[in-house]
């Protein structure tokens, strides 16, 4: 019987496109080539570039917004500056009206401390730097200024030197010539003269008082009067001399003092002449500082707004980025998480013809699709052996029946050899025996079928007994395969706990600086007054979250389904173990027969004539047809 044993295990290819030899390492999904870690730390980058982003936001604002106040806060200290030059001028001017009113020196002190703190003001007008349009106007009050205070001290000098208010001076003197006067006229007899005198003081009061130049000429009379009256009398000449000096005296001062009144009112009307040539500078300057506040207070209204519609609208950016970034991490992770286990699902329900990507990757994601790559050839391996099994236990069955029947054929053929040798006994042990038929020559006889049957039959067993030990490193590669699928669960669990950590806040809509994302295991509560609505924030980690719970659950199906596989795998290599054992234990029983039924057809055979060697190397052939198949029988034992 003559078989072609192919005993080499030669497994379909049940790998889909895409599957090589080495695993199909070279396909890699979007950031596959990262591992977790790393995708950590760029994340991490991208938060720590969104706070970078901020700051420079925020420096960039708070610079325009803080120029912009200093601007309008120059202007404000000009504007105030210039209100307090026209406010000093004003008042000046009204202590130079009260001074003309009442002529009391000590207004001129009040004038004075009007004047210093224009001086001063313009003082601090020169100091700016924005001022150097305004150094003309400025000079011009300032010269103005000086000489409304040369003025007004002119005046105040000639108001002292008449001495109305305190009795000093001029007034001084016309009241002591007054009273010598009225002495004198008394003690001649003319006390009606001395009334005179009076009335002449009364009327230089109401001139001087008054301003009034008619009643000078008034004035005048009386003195001619006066005059006139002492040249007639009959008053000794030497004290008529008298008389007449004194009254001349007290007619110079009186006039002196009136006159000194009229260019008084004169010299005040140029006051007005220097207000008039400080006008236009005060006008400059108050216009000038008018508009540079309204220009300043625009450019402030307009950087608050800039700057809120920056902060706002770059907040906006910065967080969307960083929320693109962190979907995209995510993502990176959940989609071939939930291809993976979409893939598991179909291996678990017997779909082999799957294409497994991520095989590149360099994460764990790689590691589970490796994993899957490896758990697919496995179960390729895994059908081949169970095909092959089955396959050598029909061969092995067949072999058995043959084996039991050639050996039925060969105890029949012995003992029709032993009845003939019975019979033959009476005859001469010289006599040749016959020699051995054509046919059993050639073929060997039943023995040498029975051995080569056993023989094969062994081989077949010594396969069987390969294919369990290529079961059992099967069914060890699934077992590792399953400690990495409850890695990748454990993995999955813990991206699922940093996805529920992560929640989104968004500041008030008055305050653009507060929107940030805050991982936190408390602070779950959402914003209220917000720019964004929360509730699409909720909807996106709660889709996020979704897609990890699924990628989760999966895992875990994936997880049963994988040690469903594995317990199958290694029923089949306890079967296949028991059957190889059964089969090896029945080759070793058919063998320890055939040796048995050997041992009898030898002890009965009687010991040849030196001349018959036909039957002798017969026997001797099936001796070791014998030792043949007892060697080849008891090495698939060794092996079992």
């Amino acid at each position: 019987m003559s078989k072609d044993n192919n005993l080499k295990h030669e497994f379909l290819n049940l790998r889909a496109g895409g599957h090589s030899d080495h695993g199909g390492h070279s396909d890699q999904t979007f950031l596959g080539n990262l591992r977790l870690a790393a995708r950590t730390r760029l994340f991490l980058v991208a938060g720590l570039l969104a706070m970078a982003a901020f700051a420079a936001l925020f420096l960039v604002i708070d610079k325009q917004v803080t120029a912009a106040a200093d601007e309008f806060a120059e202007a404000e200290k000009m504007a105030a500056l210039a209100a307090a030059v026209e406010t000093g001028i004003v008042g000046a001017r009204g202590e130079e009206k009260k001074f003309l009113l009442q002529k009391d020196p000590v207004i001129a002190e009040s004038f004075n401390i009007r004047l210093e703190f224009v001086s001063k003001a313009l003082g601090r007008l020169t100091g700016m730097a924005k001022s150097v349009t305004l150094r003309k106007p400025i000079d011009t009050i300032r010269d103005g200024l000086a000489q409304y205070d040369r003025q007004f001290s002119k005046l105040v000098k000639s108001e002292k030197a008449m001495g109305l208010t305190d009795g000093t001076g001029l007034s001084r003197e016309l009241r002591n010539a007054t009273e010598e006067l009225q002495v004198k006229f008394s003690t001649t007899g003319y006390t009606n003269l001395a009334g005179q005198v009076s009335r002449i003081n009364q009327e230089g009061q109401e001139t001087l008082l008054s301003g009034y130049k008619k009643g000078v000429g008034e004035i005048q009379k009386r003195y001619q009067t006066l005059i006139t009256f002492l040249k007639e009398t009959k008053i000794p000449e030497r004290r008529k001399k008298a008389l007449q000096e004194l009254l001349q005296k007290h007619e110079t001062i009186l006039l002196a003092m009136i006159n000194s009144r009229f260019t008084f009112e004169e010299e005040a009307q140029r006051f007005d002449d220097i207000l008039t040539y400080l006008g236009p500078s005060t006008s400059v300057l108050s216009g000038f500082a008018a508009t540079r506040r309204g220009l300043a207070a625009e450019d402030l209204a307009w950087a608050g707004k800039i700057s809120r519609i920056a902060i706002a609208g770059g907040s906006v950016v910065i967080v969307l980025s960083l929320m693109i970034v962190g979907l995209i991490m995510l993502r990176s992770m959940s989609e071939p998480i939930r291809v993976l286990a979409n893939i598991a699902g179909r291996l678990a329900d017997g779909d082999g013809a799957v294409s497994l990507p991520a095989r590149g990757n360099s994460d764990s994601v790689g590691t589970l699709a490796r994993a899957f790559d490896k758990w697919v050839q496995n179960l390729a391996d895994l059908e081949q052996l169970r095909q092959k099994l089955d396959h050598t236990r029909a061969e092995l069955e067949k072999t058995l029946a043959e084996a039991e029947k050639d050996a039925m054929v060969a105890a029949e053929a012995a003992r029709a050899a032993l009845l003939a040798e019975d019979k033959e006994e009476a005859a001469p042990r010289a006599q040749i025996l016959p020699g051995p038929d054509a046919d059993d020559i050639a073929t060997g006889g039943p023995l040498s079928s029975v051995s080569r049957k056993l023989a094969n039959f062994s081989e077949y067993v010594t396969a069987a007994a390969s294919d369990v030990e290529r079961t059992g490193a099967l069914v060890k590669g699934l077992e590792d395969a399953s400690r990495q699928i409850e890695e990748v669960d454990s993995l999955v669990t813990a991206i699922r706990d940093q996805t529920n950590l992560l929640a989104f806040r968004a500041g008030p809509k008055e305050q653009g600086g507060d929107n940030l994302v805050i991982l936190s295991g408390e602070d779950k509560e959402p914003a209220e007054d917000s720019q964004f609505p929360d509730v699409d924030m909720a909807k996106r980690f709660d889709a996020i979250r979704d897609a990890t719970n699924k990628a989760e659950r999966t895992s875990a199906a994936v997880r049963g389904a994988m040690a469903d596989v594995t317990r199958m795998a290694q029923e089949i290599a306890a079967t296949a173990s028991e059957q190889a054992l059964e089969a090896t234990s029945k080759l070793l029983n058919q063998s320890e027969y055939l040796q048995n039924m050997l041992d009898d057809v030898i002890s009965k055979i009687q010991p040849a004539t030196p001349g018959t060697l036909t039957l002798k190397g017969s026997g001797k052939k099936e001796t070791q047809g014998k030792t043949k198949g007892k060697k080849k029988g008891k090495s698939p034992s060794k092996k079992a």
